[in-house]
């Protein structure tokens, strides 16, 4: 292989990685990155046979808040927090994909924040310049 190749293959980041990355955060339990049609592009943390419902439900879920605030002249949804009893599911919006995030009770606003530096590399390699 050549020395350029070697480098090249080192510099890449993948979408598999950067969630792995995710997983650091001790409140991060699973996520998933979908496509806008609801494909899934990368998950960690996650049962194979749930990836595809989680899939679905990031991808309906980002739609859904995107038409609802702008109807509501709010602009683009950045994102929302569903809270549960044991924890709470997070979609960040980062309009060609979504990134549903699975974790335990925390600072949404925190885990939004968190999510804004992985959103920047998923969309970094989906939308190369």
């Amino acid at each position: 292989m050549s020395d350029v190749m070697e480098l090249i293959e080192q510099e890449t980041v993948t979408i598999d990685q950067i969630l792995k990355g995710l997983l650091a955060y001790e409140e991060v339990l699973g996520a998933v990155i979908v496509t806008v049609e609801g494909l899934v592009m990368g998950s960690v943390g996650l049962v194979e046979t749930e990836v595809d419902l989680v899939s679905l439900l990031g991808a309906s879920l980002a739609g859904v808040a995107e038409r609802t605030t702008r109807r509501l002249g709010a602009g683009s949804a950045l994102g929302l927090t569903i809270d549960t009893h044991d924890g709470m599911v997070t979609v960040r919006n980062g309009g060609d994909f979504a990134m549903t995030v699975f974790s335990q009770i925390c600072d949404h606003r925190a885990l939004q924040d968190a999510l804004t530096g992985p959103m920047s590399q998923i969309a970094a390699i989906l939308n190369p310049e």
